[in-house]
């Protein structure tokens, strides 16, 4: 037997029973739905324990409020990004001061998400390992965000289309093609920095699924993600991103491959390094396949691939404050894909040579990532909570606010999630417990800063809150 067919058959055997690459009819209906689950599990924990409205949530809420439902983007993002203005118009204008409903939104745009993964994926590698990464991807506790903070919801849904796209690219039929492109293109206008991965997906999935280049996809491609490209530059504002000179980009291995699945320290140290190990591992035997194709598992082609996700989808951050954990992980909201293939194809390579080592991992992923994932929502919804008691907090300590209302000492956070970091989130829920615009605020910078404030002006935030600074 072939070192691939190994792959294949300790790995995927669900895939024999049908006959077919792709698996039973059974398989067909219950991994997508088995992934979905493991996606809805997670989100639902989050719903169960409270949603509320955090950070940019709130000027979202307050354009809602005094400007109008289409309004809830901002004037700015309306224009540089159509699709999430759509977003949040359905998500601040149309459900309206109801986090509830927005994060069952959520879970469903990720329940949808997983699914499709494990579908998209079966076109390329065994059922078995579609559905691991499709669990993984839901399990690993990488990209909360776009189920936890409703802000993200238009980068949930740019996750979605990217799925969807890459999915109806790899179907022989022409028409499948073109609807692959337009959900691309979907994918790009709700949140852009998918468009280098959707370039080199639009290149690389046909040639891999029928062995040749696509031309008029291509140009397809070409055509709609250069005309969405051309909209975002010609539109751009420098309120959608935070500049840095060079972003410290030398945490995304591990934001992808151990950090976040374990507390910071020596265990995500050592996951870390097994992640790292099995990527070398993998581009050893790549060097193989350059030579004698057949020497290539599934294991082998799901880690590249995942790496090269990893990086495509990283690499339209090098220039923001790449901080990928709590709000900051939205920036995984694609390489968590690539995480999770990297780690299933490391899985599928130590199952050709250790099968309980393989099971052994997965297990330890899975039960790691199950126990971060809660403790997540928990602060998720610590910071909901702390959001409204900050807001009922100040309203009934200084009922008519002479001049800035300063609160402090600082911003309390936990693992980059907060319910208020800056003015911009203040401001908004503020003036809409206020009832009107004609309200600021702002954090002091220190004790001794925070404690010169008149006492007529001044919140302590400390008591209130349920996050620990």
């Amino acid at each position: 037997m072939s070192e691939s067919g190994a792959v294949v058959d300790v790995a995927d055997r669900s895939g024999r029973a049908g006959g077919t690459r792709e698996g039973s009819d059974a398989t067909r209906v219950r991994d997508p739905a088995l992934a979905a689950a493991a996606s809805a599990v997670f989100s639902l924990t989050y719903v169960a324990l409270g949603p509320g409205y955090v950070l940019d949530d709130w000027f979202a809420v307050a354009n809602a409020h005094f400007d109008g439902s289409w309004a809830s983007a901002g004037a700015s993002q309306q224009v540089a990004r159509p699709g999430a203005a759509v977003v949040y118009w359905f998500v601040f204008g149309v459900i309206g001061p109801h986090p509830l409903a927005a994060a069952l939104l959520q879970a469903a745009i990720g329940a949808a998400t997983a699914a499709l993964l494990v579908c998209c994926l079966r076109r390329f590698v065994g059922p078995g390992l579609a559905l691991l990464v499709g669990v993984l991807w839901a399990v690993l506790p990488n990209h909360t965000s776009l189920t936890m903070w409703i802000s993200a919801t238009n980068i949930a849904l740019c996750t979605l289309f990217a799925v969807l796209g890459t999915w109806w690219l790899a179907d022989d039929r022409r028409s499948r093609a073109v609807a692959g492109l337009v959900a691309f293109g979907l994918a790009a206008l709700c949140y852009e920095a998918i468009i280098p991965l959707a370039a080199v997906l639009v290149v690389v999935v046909p040639w891999v699924r029928r062995g040749r280049w696509d031309l008029r996809v291509v140009l397809g491609g070409a055509a709609v993600l250069g005309g969405v490209s051309l909209w975002i530059a010609t539109h751009w504002h420098p309120d959608k991103h935070v500049e840095a000179e060079v972003a410290d980009l030398s945490q995304a291995i591990g934001a992808h491959l151990g950090w976040g699945i374990a507390p910071a320290g020596p265990v995500a140290q050592v996951l870390t390094a097994f992640g790292l190990i099995g990527v070398g591992l993998a581009l050893a035997r790549g060097g193989l396949w350059i030579t004698r194709r057949r020497r290539m598992g599934e294991g082998d082609l799901l880690v590249l691939a995942g790496l090269v996700v990893v990086v495509l989808g990283t690499i339209p951050f090098a220039k923001y404050l790449y901080a990928p954990l709590g709000a900051g992980d939205r920036y995984n909201f694609v390489s968590a894909v690539g995480g999770a293939m990297i780690w299933a194809g490391i899985a599928a390579m130590l199952a050709v040579w250790r099968r309980p080592l393989a099971v052994i991992l997965v297990g330890a992923l899975l039960v790691a990532g199950a126990v971060e994932h809660v403790q997540r929502a928990l602060l998720w919804h610590r910071a909901g909570a702390d959001a409204v008691a900050i807001q009922q907090g100040v309203v009934a300590t200084i009922p008519r606010p002479g001049g800035v209302i300063v609160l402090g000492p600082t911003p309390i956070q936990q693992q980059n999630i907060a319910a208020y970091l800056d003015p911009s989130n203040i401001d908004g829920a503020l003036a809409v417990a206020y009832g009107t615009r004609d309200v600021s605020a702002n954090f002091s910078a220190d004790e001794a800063a925070f404690q010169r404030v008149p006492p007529g002006t001044r919140f302590d935030i400390r008591p209130v809150s349920q996050l620990q600074p």
